[in-house]
């Protein structure tokens, strides 16, 4: 009787120590799993971060880039709009224009303008076109009214001879005045100070001076 005591003891005690065994390692496979899935999280957590920190960088990348060709097309539009030609404010054809750019050219070179009897209507007939057509070119490609543009080439003409021809520079203003096509010596003296901020008499003594010394 006390040895089968002594062995129902001795399996009972077996069996709690089975039990207690069993319950300490779920425990601690259940910690260690939790651990885990915590360290999983955190991980996974950083990963998402990180790639967020990488997609915003991205982004702000794409933008610097956008802003960039953005800019680059701003300036490339400014380069066309400086490097196109003058636009008229009346309908010309685009041939008309050329062939009267082309005869203005030539007036220019031929020094047309110092002939006395030149106005717009005159060279307008000259050109075989219309006051009208005439004065946009001019304004358009010169910059300038007609008066002020043969004024100007007139002027031009003298300064030009008095600083290149020594002999030039003892003529009368009457005759410089006559020489680029100005009937007056009156309104030949105003346009050249209004145009080289000098009267005549005093350019020519500067450039007669400049040559003394």
């Amino acid at each position: 009787m006390d040895t089968w005591l002594i062995v129902l003891i001795v399996i009972s005690c077996v069996i709690v120590l089975g039990i207690i065994y069993y319950f300490v390692t779920k425990k601690s496979n259940q910690t260690e799993q939790n651990h885990s899935e915590t360290v999983n999280n955190t991980n996974n957590k950083t990963e998402a971060s990180t790639d967020n920190l990488s997609n915003s960088v991205k982004t702000e990348e794409d933008k610097k880039v956008q802003t960039l060709t953005q800019e680059d097309s701003i300036t490339i539009s400014n380069q066309e709009i400086i490097q196109a030609e003058p636009q008229l404010s009346i309908n010309i054809s685009s041939k008309t224009e050329k062939i009267l750019l082309r005869k203005l050219e030539l007036f220019e070179k031929n020094k047309g303008f110092i002939k006395k009897d030149i106005n717009l209507s005159s060279l307008a007939k000259q050109f075989e076109t219309n006051t009208k057509y005439l004065s946009e070119i001019i304004k358009t490609h010169r910059q300038k009214q007609f008066n002020n543009y043969l004024n100007e080439l007139r002027v031009n003409y003298i300064v030009d001879r008095l600083q290149n021809e020594p002999k030039y520079i003892n003529t009368k203003i009457s005759y410089l005045a006559s020489d680029c096509g100005f009937t007056s010596h009156s309104t030949f003296t105003t346009i050249f100070t209004q145009i080289t901020n000098e009267s005549p008499s005093i350019f020519m003594k500067r450039i007669k001076e400049e040559r003394t010394n």
